[in-house]
């Protein structure tokens, strides 16, 4: 977190924090942790997009867990060969990958996604991500799921293009 523990009374930035998020060029972080700091090197709509798709995904994987043993195994043969799994971002070629595991591992969000292999190694990563989120955010207005899970139905649409 970018705020270490008081000393005298008065917060203390966290200096190694804010060397990270400068030296690894995700000064955006600086705006998510410390808002009203201006920064212009990642263009704030993809770390905006990255949150947006890893919210998607860790709902779809509560979801998934939250299906009953027999569900999931129909959900899993009807999905394949598609992944109920966030599997990352294209770590050669996509901007999203680097941001993602800093809001991981550095911002501690998405703390679910701590530990992965964060790198897809393809480049259909991000477009599937894209069409998936145009479902998932209809699915969730059509049926207005503000808590509780997704349908095994609603997963597979949201997995498993049309």
């Amino acid at each position: 977190m970018a705020l270490a523990a008081e000393k005298d009374g008065k917060e203390e930035l966290d200096l190694g924090f804010i060397r990270s998020a400068i030296l690894s060029g995700n000064t955006w972080a600086l705006t998510w942790q410390f808002p009203g700091i201006p920064t212009d090197d990642t263009d704030p709509r993809i770390a905006d997009e990255t949150a947006e798709i890893l919210g998607m995904w860790s709902y779809i994987e509560h979801s998934v867990r939250q299906l009953s043993p027999a569900d999931k195994a129909q959900l899993e043969k009807d999905a394949y060969p598609f992944d109920l799994e966030f599997s990352g971002f294209d770590g050669n070629h996509d901007e999203h990958h680097g941001v993602a595991s800093f809001m991981i591992n550095e911002l501690g969000r998405f703390s679910e996604f701590r530990g992965r292999q964060l790198n897809s190694h393809t480049q259909s990563s991000l477009p599937s991500y894209r069409r998936m989120l145009l479902i998932y955010n209809e699915e969730v207005r059509s049926r207005g799921l503000t808590a509780g899970s997704l349908s095994a139905e609603s997963i597979l649409k949201i997995v498993k293009p049309a």
